[in-house]
């Protein structure tokens, strides 16, 4: 069910209340100062103007039983305002009592966020595909048909040779390099903007195969975030917010080696690198954040 609502509304573009405790100084002015990572709000209220109309008095009244269905979920709210496409999931605190007027019912609908942040309805995909080992091309070892080797060796002679024939069907191809290339499609880094006001917090949901688990750096940020855990069937998902690892819904956080979850900075990126090998790849998702 949409809720109609009026133009009213309080608590969508304001910050929520500050939740830090100052410690006033024992001697001098003011309190003590506060780092900004200490810095931290609490949930967000939300409070819209809604009304329910219907044909008759009873369509009506069937409309606003329906809004109170909306208790005992969690519900997404969800404003689009002029180029602005922002939502917050939270849970309806009240609903109040309907005012009756001329035709329909005219009441408030108060829904309490627990993150603050508001965030944009349509995210930001970005794709990190892992480094292959060759097999030919650019080098390697390589095994197959087609090739066969052969070597003329004369004691005390220095333009002994070994060389290649196709003549056969196995053998090794020379000269004998190893070879990290990329794939011709994507990239093993990308760049994760947000456009907010507030810091953002990517996730990353990582599909197999790769049997080493996710290696990923930020270049610039001195982080590193390393999971050990297998990537087959089931994907990874890494959440920088909650700093979990997670298969199929149960934590494997246990498999973090190194825990560096990134946040993007307001109107900021972090470039991110994919140092994985395998054949996967890796949906890194971030909305812009409002706070």
């Amino acid at each position: 069910m949409h809720v109609h609502r009026t133009g009213g509304r309080a608590g969508w573009y304001s910050t929520p209340d500050l939740k830090v405790s100052l410690t006033e100084r024992g001697d001098g002015d003011g309190a003590h100062d506060v780092p900004d990572s200490a810095v931290a709000y609490a949930a967000r209220t939300v409070t819209l103007r809604v009304f329910a109309s219907g044909r008759d008095r009873d369509e009506t009244l069937e409309q606003w039983r329906r809004l109170l269905m909306f208790t005992h979920r969690q519900v997404t709210l969800r404003i689009r305002d002029s180029r602005t496409d922002t939502e917050c999931v939270g849970m309806v605190s009240t609903v109040s009592e309907g005012e009756w007027h001329e035709g329909y019912l005219l009441g408030d609908l108060t829904v309490v966020c627990a993150r603050p942040e508001r965030v944009a309805h349509t995210p930001s995909v970005l794709s990190l595909i892992p480094h292959r080992a060759s097999a030919g091309g650019g080098g390697g070892l390589m095994y197959g048909p087609g090739y066969f080797t052969e070597c003329d060796v004369t004691p005390n002679d220095s333009e002994s040779y070994l060389y290649l024939s196709t003549v056969g069907t196995l053998g090794l191809r020379y000269p004998l390099t190893y070879s990290v290339q990329k794939p011709t499609a994507g990239s093993n880094s990308c760049l994760v903007e947000n456009h907010g006001s507030s810091r953002a917090y990517p996730v990353f949901t990582c599909y197999g195969n790769m049997p080493d688990g996710v290696d990923i750096v930020f270049p610039g940020e001195n982080l590193w975030l390393r999971c050990t855990q297998p990537v087959y069937g089931e994907p990874l998902v890494l959440d920088s917010r909650s700093r979990t690892a997670t298969v199929g819904g149960l934590d494997v956080s246990r498999t973090l080696v190194s825990r560096g979850f990134p946040t993007v900075p307001p109107d900021g990126m972090v470039n991110c690198v994919l140092r994985t090998t395998g054949t996967g790849y890796v949906n890194v998702t971030v909305r812009d954040t409002y706070m």
